[in-house]
């Protein structure tokens, strides 16, 4: 019983709001539902933070030769960040790693073709609560 009590107490917070959208095979293109949602995903990230200090985008793309599919995978992620800097509200640096995968699903069945984009919200500026109060050792911050 104590340890059931024990872990209810224990929370995790994570600032960090996330999407994902896929490609068809072979396109680096986003289409208007793509654009669309990632329209109606960073409206939905401006209500829940209205600032934000950076982004980063990772973008998989899969083909049976890897340096094709490292090529249409860094395609995907210039796009994805273009949409992305048409759309913020800001001017925020954002990073991109690009992957080629030769086969299209990973383990777990999901696609290899995707982009995964994070805004990473401006803690100070918006005074949110420290996710990690207890200082780790050795650890600066």
């Amino acid at each position: 019983m104590a340890a059931i009590l024990a872990a209810g107490q224990a929370t995790a917070c994570s600032y960090i709001v996330a999407t994902q959208i896929s490609f068809e095979s072979d396109s680096a293109a986003l289409d208007r539902s793509q654009v669309i949602k990632l329209s109606e995903w960073l409206n939905r990230s401006y209500a829940t933070f209205s600032m934000y200090t950076s982004a980063s985008i990772e973008v998989g793309a899969s083909g049976a030769a890897p340096h094709e599919a490292k090529a249409l995978a860094e395609q995907r992620a210039a796009n994805t960040a273009r949409a992305l800097r048409m759309l913020l509200k800001t001017d925020l640096p954002i990073t991109t790693v690009a992957h080629g995968y030769r086969s299209p699903t990973n383990g777990l069945g999901d696609s290899n073709d995707f982009a995964a984009l994070q805004l990473y919200p401006d803690v100070e500026g918006l005074k949110l609560p420290d996710c990690n109060p207890v200082p780790i050792s050795g650890f600066k911050r």
